[in-house]
């Protein structure tokens, strides 16, 4: 025997469970190679510490990684990356199209494909909510939005109208950004108003229309901006893309000639090109539909505004102001199409109507100061621009107004400022905080509302939720009794309207109204409002002025005087004398707008998008942490996460649950396949139960399933990393097995070619009969111990092996040092009170001097192996078997200290046999009970019996007794060895019978040839070429015994012609390299370049094959996957032609010559030839046995060279 056995014990496995053709849902899972490794935490929500400092950390994380959006639940996190990162690619796109939001990575087209399937699924309008600060990256998100519902709703129709919508929505963001956005420090593009689009979709869910509601634009930024910012991008535009007849009429300069683009030192930026975003601005105006009429008027009046910057004052000897020069007004009111001295008396006075005292009703022309008189003119330029931007929204409005399609449903997209803290804040802010604290307000209230429908309608178990309700800071705003902020503000304009010190005097003295509010501070002449982003310290300085937000009545009397009809447009509400109600102030517009929009964004069902700036100087690696965490403050993100945290931190739906972790479950999962068969409902919960997770940290709803805490999603998500690691792990044991398996073997023949070289053959025969007569016929023998070729091997673990191996692993392990005689798995009966005795496995080793008992022990699914015994083979005193076939041993110790060993192993008799070679006073007690010590010095009796029930190669115990089937007679002899077949004998053997044959055809046709059919000739092409000619001789040689009639007719009969030629066959196959292979140097390898055809002699199985040249001057190895099969060249294989026929002499073939032993010769030819092959065959044996044993011997030791781990691939 080679030393390898089957393992008795081992059941079948279990066939594979049929698939369930019902569960097509659920799809079979695939290890994502692809996929890359979570950076972080793609959402907030599974923050194991909620904090600011840790939101921060997991978006630095991610934006160094270069991923820029996160969620928190279903609210998303962008940080803007400052550079193009690749993901808004049209494959981008249309890798969201008809996706689960939690099937894909974060990003701002998952919101947009959540809001366009929501609102087609629930027949709901939806909206988005942009928010975050200047340069956070606000307007490009929105683009984004608009981008992908444009395209996802015109993919599906032909229709040009929808398409003509698509493209009109589209256009509305050069124009928007063009006259709302301008250059400032923190952003090229900021947008400096705040815009509502609401695009209307009809019952087939197609785009029919849209509507703008604008809030908020920065009117102060036309008339002054910082150093270094920039007036609205269309004055730069403007003035340097104007045509010839702009220039002509309108007197249009470079940005350097007007007060308002160069004042502030910057008209140009290098990521801004104003040419190209001037074209696109009209020809987003001419897609709109703006006629080219009312562009002329546009531009008049944007010349107008620019020209009214340029008027200048000085003052008189009165201390009045006097325009120092009038060619610019005179200009002015040429585009405005007013009277010059008109305009000039409404920049340079004040109509004052008394309404108190004797003289009410006169009025006074009080002249102003040049200081006055420039807020004056500012007052102006505000006022026309605002109104031209208002009309721009309304003109926009009224091309979509014009579609014919019936809205039924809508998606709104909404872009604001976010929360601003500045280190000087004034009523600018204090507008935009008090709009954020209304959407944070709705915020909390959708939100909430629907985190708690959702636990109502999946009937889960939930407790109310606990957070800030920040209606108080609302109410301290925009309350009116109690009086708020803004109705304290509106009351001191209206008292102390005509000095704007004194009416900021006033409202601070109101202010003190509202101290008794908690989210209230009064501190001189500024005040603080704690909102829910942070405590914000407001200016009371020049708020009354901001607030009142109107037009001298001056200005709008001199207006209503123009010749034009677009100014008419943008002003359409006469001054009336008569009326003397005050107009609304800013606070109240603002307020009243908020609250539509409240109304607004209540009918529909919100998403929210967060923007973060991760740096003020838009770098693309910098990562400002102090500026973030200011952000993340004022956005609340930590409050959307700790309200999103306050039920369950994971929901997911029973199918999408499964389809992701049914692996874990062995009853839902067989070799990566679905085979669960009931709903996936329970599928669910026998994952989870399976896992080990608590009921505590799981509910399971209507239609999903709620986690509490995401560690324990962590944890899922692990233990499914864990499957595809195991099982990568399998396949290499597996592989590993395998090539151990063909070393081993490799090793056993070598082992065996050089015993039977050197005659040890014989060795281990011996020692095997040795063994079988210390026995004498007293024990029943197995079938396979009889064999001839069983030979006592001893060391079948290979521990002498230094090689490598098993063997080696298990000596390095226990640390044993000593040459071993004896190796060989086996178990050792162990008993424990109260409980049936079990079978635990063990290695059984014998050197020089002990007899060693290795345990083997499965711990975290590793084995381990430590030495449990070492007895001296000299203190054995007795081995005890019985006479039945079974494979017992007791190892009896007399020891009043320590048990005796009761032991078993296939190899029991070999293992009996060396113990006695080694300790000659060994004592083998045979029969049909065995005794042993169970405890040391209590001998325990173990009956043995023959039971047809039992294991055919094995035996079963129980209660101290054996019981084994019937075995062969103890005096059974062991056959005699096996011969190996003689290859020389063989072919004699064959020789002799095909002589006899050909003797016995011989005689009889010389008995009769009538009688005998004539042999047909063999094909020409099998033949030598000699033995042909000599059959063509044959053939034409007539022996005198054969009629002259046959003659005749035989010499008429045409010859047969030649047979196709055979092809010559390679000795072995051939292939083709199929790329370079220039090798690393090594004498071993076959370096080869492509297209190069060699013999192959040998594929390893180890990704290697031995190679060798058609010349058969080179011979390596080459790697397998670098060749492919194929055919052999036809250069050097080709086929061999018939021989030429034999010449005729006068038209006759030459006659044969007479060879009375040519049959005799040709059988010694024969014999020669036989006994040649037979050489040649065994020789060509050998030297293939050493080349296999030669690859083995390569193999293993490029196996050992390698340096990286076995289970790294």
């Amino acid at each position: 025997m080679l030393g390898f056995h089957r393992n008795r014990n081992k059941t079948k496995s279990a066939p594979p469970p049929k698939k369930d053709r019902g569960q097509g849902q659920i799809r079979k899972a695939q290890y994502e190679h692809a996929r890359k490794k979570e950076v972080g935490v793609s959402d907030l929500t599974l923050l194991s510490k909620i904090s600011d400092e840790s939101i921060n950390d997991n978006l630095e994380k991610r934006f160094q990684n270069g991923i820029i959006y996160t969620y928190i639940g279903q609210v998303l996190i962008s940080v803007n990356p400052f550079r193009d990162l690749g993901i808004y690619t049209k494959e981008v796109l249309n890798s969201y199209k008809n996706t689960n939001r939690l099937e894909v990575p974060p990003h701002v087209y998952a919101i947009a494909e959540s809001m366009y399937h929501n609102m087609i699924a629930y027949s709901e309008s939806q909206c988005v909510i942009i928010s975050g600060e200047s340069g956070a990256g606000k307007t490009e998100a929105a683009k984004r939005i608009m981008q992908y519902i444009a395209n996802i709703s015109g993919s599906m129709t032909t229709s040009s109208e929808i398409k003509r919508i698509n493209d009109m929505v589209l256009a509305t963001n050069p124009l928007l950004e063009s006259f709302g956005c301008a250059k400032t420090l923190r952003n090229d593009n900021s947008s400096r108003h705040g815009k509502y689009l609401e695009i209307e979709f009809n019952k087939a869910f197609e785009p029919v229309s849209a509507n703008i509601t604008n809030y908020l634009l920065e009117k102060q930024r036309v008339v002054s901006q910082i150093q270094n910012e920039r007036n609205f991008h269309i004055f730069y535009q403007f003035t340097k893309g104007a045509s010839d007849k702009y220039r002509q009429s309108y007197g249009v300069q470079q940005p350097e000639q007007y007060v308002y683009t160069s004042a502030s030192g910057c008209t140009s930026v290098d990521s801004i090109d104003d040419l190209k975003n001037f074209r696109e601005t009209l020809k987003a105006m001419e897609i709109i539909g703006i006629s080219q009429e009312e562009q002329d008027q546009v531009f008049r009046l944007l010349a107008a505004i620019l020209w009214i910057g340029n008027v200048t004052f000085a003052e008189d000897e009165e201390g009045n102001s006097k325009i120092n020069d009038t060619s610019v007004t005179d200009f002015v009111a040429y585009l405005l199409q007013v009277d010059a001295q008109i305009l000039c008396k409404s920049i340079t006075e004040r109509v004052v109507e008394t309404s108190h005292g004797m003289k009410r009703g006169s009025v006074y022309h009080v002249p102003l100061n040049p200081v006055q008189a420039t807020a004056s003119r500012d007052a102006l330029a505000k006022g026309l621009y605002s109104n031209l931007f208002d009309w721009i929204v309304d003109r926009v409005n009224q091309s979509f107004s014009k579609m014919k399609g019936q809205p039924f449903k809508s998606i709104g997209i909404l872009d604001i400022y976010g929360f601003e803290i500045f280190d000087h804040n004034s009523f600018e802010q204090l507008c935009i905080n008090y709009v954020n604290e209304k959407l944070q307000q709705i915020f909390i209230q959708l939100t909430l509302k629907s985190e708690q429908d959702e636990y109502v309608r999946e009937q889960i178990q939930w407790t109310p939720i606990e957070y800030f309700n920040n209606k108080v800071v609302c109410d301290l705003i925009e309350a009116v009794r109690p009086p708020g902020v803004f109705a304290s503000l509106d009351d001191a304009c209206a008292t102390a309207h005509a000095d704007s010190v004194a009416a900021d005097q006033s409202f601070a003295q109101r202010l003190n109204m509202v101290q008794t509010n908690p989210h209230f501070d009064l501190r001189g002449a500024k005040f603080v409002v704690k909102h829910y982003a942070g405590d914000v310290t407001y200016d009371i300085k020049h708020m009354t002025d901001k607030n009142k937000d109107q037009m001298l009545k001056d200005l709008l009397e001199m207006i209503q005087t123009s010749q034009g009809q677009f100014l008419h447009l943008l002003f359409p509400n006469k001054v009336d004398e008569n009326n003397k109600k005050r107009p609304p102030t800013a606070s109240q517009k603002i307020k009243r707008s908020a609250n539509d929009l409240m109304v607004t964004l209540s009918r529909a069902t919100p998403s929210y998008i967060r923007t973060i700036k991760p740096n003020d100087n838009k770098s693309s690696s910098e990562y400002d942490t102090r500026n973030v965490l200011h952000q993340i403050k004022y956005l609340g993100l930590k409050e959307n996460v700790r309200i999103r945290r306050a039920g369950f931190a994971y929901r997911q739906t029973f199918e999408k649950f499964v389809e992701r972790f049914y692996l874990l479950s062995s009853q839902t999962s067989y070799a990566g396949d679905y085979i669960y068969q009931g709903d996936a409902k329970t599928a669910t919960a026998i994952i989870l139960r399976e896992v080990g997770f608590p009921q505590t940290e799981w509910q399971l709803g209507v239609s999903k399933v709620f986690i509490k805490k995401p560690e324990t999603l962590f944890a899922l998500e692990d233990k499914r990393e864990s499957y595809w690691a195991n099982k990568a792990k399998t396949i290499q044991r597996a592989c590993r097995r395998y090539i151990k398996r063909r070393e081993n073997a490799a090793r056993i023949v070598q082992r065996l070619w050089r015993a039977r070289i050197t005659g040890e053959a014989d060795k281990y025969t011996a020692l095997r009969d040795y063994g079988t007569k210390l026995l004498g016929s007293r024990k029943q023998r197995r079938r396979l111990s009889i064999l001839g070729s069983r030979a006592f091997m001893g060391d079948y673990l290979g521990c002498n092996d230094k090689t490598g191996g098993f063997g080696k692993f298990l000596m390095e392990t226990i640390g044993l040092s000593e040459e071993v005689i004896f190796s060989a798995r086996g178990q050792q009966l162990h008993s424990k009170f109260g409980r049936s005795a079990q079978r635990l496995p063990k290695v059984f080793l014998i050197t020089r001097s002990n007899f060693v008992v290795v345990g083997e022990e499965v711990i975290e699914r590793k084995v381990n192996y430590t030495i449990e015994e070492t007895i001296p083979v000299k203190q054995i005193p007795k081995a005890s078997l019985s006479s039945f076939q079974d494979d017992w041993v007791a190892i009896n110790l007399a020891s009043t200290s320590r048990p005796d060993l009761f032991i078993n192993t296939m190899f029991k008799t070999e293992l009996v046999t060396q113990l006695k070679k080694l300790n000659s006073s060994l004592q083998i007690d045979v029969g049909q009970t065995v005794s042993y010590a169970k405890k040391a010095g209590k001998l325990r009796p173990v009956k043995f019996r023959v039971s047809p029930e039992a294991p055919a190669d094995g035996d079963v115990y129980k209660s101290a007794t054996v019981s084994v089937r019937e075995g062969l007679p103890a005096s059974s002899q062991s056959r005699p060895k096996p011969k190996g077949r003689s290859i020389i004998s063989n072919a004699v053997a064959k020789y002799k019978v095909t002589l006899a044959a050909t003797r016995g055809k011989a005689i009889a046709s010389t008995s009769g040839v009538r009688q005998t059919p004539r042999p047909h000739p063999k094909p020409q092409g099998l033949l030598h070429p000699q033995q042909q000619q000599q059959q063509q001789q044959q053939h034409q040689f007539v022996p005198n015994s054969v009629p002259s009639r046959q003659v005749a007719s035989r010499k008429a009969a045409p010859p047969p012609p030649p047979p196709p030629p055979v092809k010559e066959q390679p000795k072995w196959p051939t292939f083709k390299a199929a790329y370079d292979f220039p090798g690393s140097g090594s004498p071993s390898e076959l370096p080869v370049v492509k297209d190069t055809v060699i013999y192959v002699l040998q594929d390893a199985g180890n990704g290697w094959s031995l190679g060798k040249s058609l010349d058969e001057s080179k011979e390596g190895w080459i790697p397998t996957a670098y060749i492919v099969k194929c055919d052999p060249p036809t250069s050097k294989f080709k086929a061999v032609p018939p021989p030429p026929p034999a010449k005729k002499a006068n038209g006759r073939a030459a006659p044969a010559a007479s060879q009375p032993n040519g049959a005799n010769g040709s059988n010694g030819n024969d014999l020669v030839s036989s006994l040649a092959a037979a050489l040649k065959e065994k020789k060509e044996t050998e030297s293939n046995m050493a080349n296999d044993l030669a690859a083995a011997i390569r193999q293993k030791a490029r196996r050992e060279s390698d340096d990286e781990e076995e289970d790294d691939w």
